[in-house]
């Protein structure tokens, strides 16, 4: 790599440390809340709070219109070409069309709040949900808002901070709600809260960032930035809208199909995707703004994009398949017996994650920060249809299990139009034999730890702990052995490991130990 290219990978990479440190850190305090939550509701009730979230999940895709997604395409862009006249112009209209939208959708959501509560799900006590919720949607809103634009910046710790203050607020709030009585209506009170204060802490910083930039004369008019923005985000928008759209969609139809108890199982099991995005959500957030600036260099793109697969694979594999090998005790330690189907459910869930070793946390990034997102579209709208036709005949043959089923086959369909396209216009391809041996050694992993704790049979805490362990030493001598990294990879690794702030030690001694080894 040039010096210009090797300064922002490592910068890049300083960035997903950092998002790396928010996300693990908000998600164990979030973690621990939604524990106490799930225990103190019990299924049932977890089950009747979800199904009030998905009404407000469906209106947060419904205001969004890639406003997010094209602001930090656009910040990035500019910052990297000098073009500092343009970016207070983007804030100003990002931020009307955020709120404007946000208003907008609060107010429709509020009035149809008895409609839904009487008519969809035939339960009346939803309607005062769902208006209490529909007042977060402006919190979420300028939460967001500012998300894209300390990304654009690539200000990672203020974005990490939005993250860590609602999950330490609402971690706090909701469990005393819900164990003082409250029940389903206190861990509705324990999510808006927290949802409108870090709105108000994403707008504090986006007030900073704005005041720290130049008054210059505006070089383009509001106009032509709101087409832009809306341009570009449109084609995302609807992407975004028809994946958002399927979850909701899956919890609408199980809640005509399903009993709440199992609702409540299912969603704790995909409460456990937080843990892939550890992995997935530093790299694919921070080489966004990377790929937006990279927008002729071919060369660089295609190293860029194969060791973000590369690493995301790398990092994630182990996480899957160990949660898959550990899912009985998982559920045990942190749920006890009451969740009786969390464990089978967990697995097949889990399982549709290898699709990170397919690009999926990277393909659609790379075609956005190219400004091909007609590609990103037609790939969303083919796993929209997939997931839409399979969902209402497996869900209702199969209930749970069938969703399941769908969600897998519906995001390999993603995935494959995805690679296509990209193999097509960019002649990138996924390393097939750095796959091939991942894909070996997670599954002897996996499958080693399983059989283990079949045969043994000690406390669920000691089985967790002990079988991590195995998994972890399993998975090294595995990536020894088959020789997984090549030397370029470890020199790489070592150039970088400055920019991994407090684990730059560590990153060195592993780096160390696999170079002796291997």
């Amino acid at each position: 790599m040039d010096q210009d290219i090797d300064d922002l990978v490592k910068t890049t990479t300083r960035g997903s440390i950092i998002l790396l440190i928010g996300q693990v850190s908000s998600t164990l305090i979030l973690a621990a809340g939604m524990l106490l939550v799930a225990r103190f509701l019990g299924p049932s009730k977890y089950g009747l709070f979800n199904k009030s979230q998905s009404v407000i999940g469906i209106a947060i895709l419904l205001m969004n219109l890639g406003v997010n997604q094209a602001l930090v395409r656009y910040i990035a862009k500019y910052r990297h070409e000098g073009k500092d006249d343009y970016i207070r112009v983007f804030m100003e209209v990002g931020s009307l069309l955020t709120v404007g939208a946000s208003v907008l959708m609060t107010i429709i959501v509020y009035l149809s709040s008895g409609f839904i509560a009487n008519e969809i799900f035939n339960e009346p006590e939803q309607e005062l949900y769902i208006q209490y919720l529909s007042i977060s949607l402006i919190g979420h809103a300028l939460s967001t808002l500012a998300q894209g634009i300390t990304v654009g910046f690539e200000r990672m710790e203020l974005r990490s901070l939005i993250t860590i203050s609602y999950s330490f607020i609402k971690s706090l709030i909701s469990p005393i709600l819900v164990y003082i009585g409250l029940g389903t209506l206190g861990a509705i009170i324990g999510h808006t809260s927290p949802i409108l204060l870090s709105g108000l802490v994403g707008s504090i910083f986006v007030i900073m960032i704005y005041r720290n930039q130049r008054k210059e004369p505006r070089a383009i008019s509001y106009f032509k930035v709101t087409k832009m923005i809306l341009t570009f985000g449109f084609p995302l928008y609807l992407s975004t809208l028809m994946t958002g759209l399927l979850p909701q969609l899956f919890t609408t139809f199980l809640g005509i199909w399903e009993t709440n108890e199992k609702i409540g199982n299912y969603s704790v099991a995909t409460n456990f995707s937080v843990l892939l995005s550890f992995i997935s959500i530093p790299i694919s957030t921070t080489i966004f703004p990377l790929f937006s600036k990279l927008e002729k260099n071919q060369k660089e793109l295609e190293f860029l994009y194969r060791n973000a697969i590369k690493y995301s694979t790398l990092f994630g594999y182990p996480i899957i398949f160990t949660i898959i090998a550990l899912a009985d005790q998982i559920i045990m330690v942190l749920f006890r017996p009451n969740y009786f189907y969390a464990a089978n459910y967990l697995r097949i869930y889990i399982f549709a994650f290898i699709l990170l070793g397919f690009g999926s946390a990277v393909n659609s990034v790379l075609l956005s920060g190219q400004e091909r997102n007609d590609i990103t579209l037609k790939s969303t709208l083919g796993k929209f249809l997939v997931a839409l036709t399979l969902s209402y005949y497996l869900i209702q043959k199969y209930g749970v299990i069938g969703l399941l089923y769908t969600f897998f086959i519906s995001n390999l369909v993603n995935d494959l139009i995805n690679l296509f396209f990209i193999n097509r216009i960019f002649s990138f391809r996924i390393n097939a034999s750095f796959l091939l041996k991942m894909m070996l050694i997670s599954l002897v992993s996996c499958l080693s730890v399983y059989y283990v704790f079949t045969i043994i049979s000690v406390h669920p805490w000691i089985e967790l702990f002990s079988g991590g362990m195995l998994s972890v030493l399993i998975y090294f001598i595995g990536v020894l052995l088959l020789k997984v990294l090549t030397e370029q990879d470890y020199l790489y690794l070592w150039r970088i490991s400055d920019n991994f702030g407090p684990f730059s030690p560590i990153i060195r001694c592993v780096i160390d130990f696999l170079i002796r080894f291997s």
